[in-house]
């Protein structure tokens, strides 16, 4: 748990309204429209593909992979990512009137997201899950949400952490985590880590390919890659602004529309490492104790880093190892 207040001193009254007013406002707006009625009644289709992972953790760019290899590397071909391309299980119905039951792409198997835990995706599809090093995911956020939420004056860097932090935003997804973990080799769960998607991927968007039950060859895969690059994605900036969801969501709320848009993909591209630079120390070292208070002594990974070699280390060979914690107990010893 995190174990202090990471909020500014203020100097004055005026000072502290106006923190307490911004937190009100941010936990307000951060809400958006959700339509828990739409998320239970949802029965997915079997060959429906569901992302299902924590925010900034890889959804747009998983999307949009997904998207190519139905399209099979076409150029993009629609106007706004969301929601021409995929539906929100949570969000569509009260911002797009779009019921996931209902829902029609431009292309199949249907391409749903959602930022739920395990317990409360709807079960029934192919559910893809990605996790990210969550001090990079928290600061990614931060520079996300300041502008999704259209506040008019923006939430300074430790206000949000604090805000976020106890709101056990990292803990529940370690939490989280754990579960996804046990559910690994389910036939219909695909586990990524965002740094492998990163360091290989072309590896990661054949895996995704074959999750998905689509045959493409290597010429598929090499355009599927070329057109999910950052640097292709920044081409195409207006296509993953988000500005549907951002305006809908203000209208929903009854507030005004955000001034500017920060979106799925930055133009000046977020760094791995970005949290452990820019966060506050004490955030930074609140999320590393709480890696070790939930995952490491459930699973014994030091790091991050271990459960992804972990993972690894099994796909490699091809037999789903014993589940008992003992296999785990080498990653024990490794230095933080």
């Amino acid at each position: 748990m995190m174990s202090a207040s990471f909020l500014p001193e203020c100097s004055s009254i005026r000072a502290v309204w106006s923190t307490e007013r911004q937190v009100e406002e941010l936990r307000r707006r951060s809400k958006g429209a959700m339509s828990k009625e739409a998320v239970v009644a949802f029965v997915p289709d079997p060959s429906d593909i569901i992302i299902a992972s924590p925010p900034k953790c890889g959804t747009t760019w998983l999307v949009h992979i997904c998207h190519q290899i139905r399209k099979r590397g076409a150029s993009p071909d629609f106007v706004e990512q969301i929601p021409d391309v995929a539906t929100w299980i949570e969000y569509s119905k009260k911002l797009f009137n779009i019921d996931p039951n209902t829902a029609v792409q431009s292309a199949v198997p249907r391409i749903f997201f959602t930022h739920l835990p395990y317990t409360n995706v709807p079960k029934g599809g192919k559910l893809i899950y990605c996790f990210r090093d969550q001090t990079d995911a928290l600061y990614s956020f931060y520079v996300f949400i300041n502008t999704m939420a259209a506040l008019n004056d923006r939430v300074s860097l430790p206000i949000f952490a604090d805000y976020f932090q106890k709101l056990q935003w990292t803990r529940k997804h370690f939490q989280d985590l754990l579960v996804w973990w046990e559910h690994r080799h389910d036939p219909d769960v695909l586990l990524l880590f965002y740094e492998d998607l990163r360091e290989n991927h072309a590896g990661s968007a054949r895996r995704i390919a074959r999750f998905m039950g689509s045959d493409c060859g290597e010429d598929v895969i090499a355009r599927i890659v070329h057109t999910t690059t950052h640097s292709e994605m920044v081409r195409h900036h207006s296509k993953f602004d988000m500005h549907s969801i951002a305006i809908a969501n203000a209208k929903a709320l009854g507030d005004e529309p955000p001034r500017e848009f920060c979106g799925g993909v930055r133009k000046n591209g977020g760094k791995s490492g970005d949290g452990v630079r820019l966060l506050p120390s004490e955030v930074r070292q609140g999320i590393v104790s709480e890696w070790r208070e939930i995952v490491t002594s459930k699973l014994g990974f030091r790091r991050l880093d271990d459960m992804r070699e972990a993972w690894r280390v099994e796909l490699s060979n091809a037999q789903p190892p014993c589940r008992a914690q003992s296999v785990y107990r080498a990653f024990t010893d490794t230095s933080p």
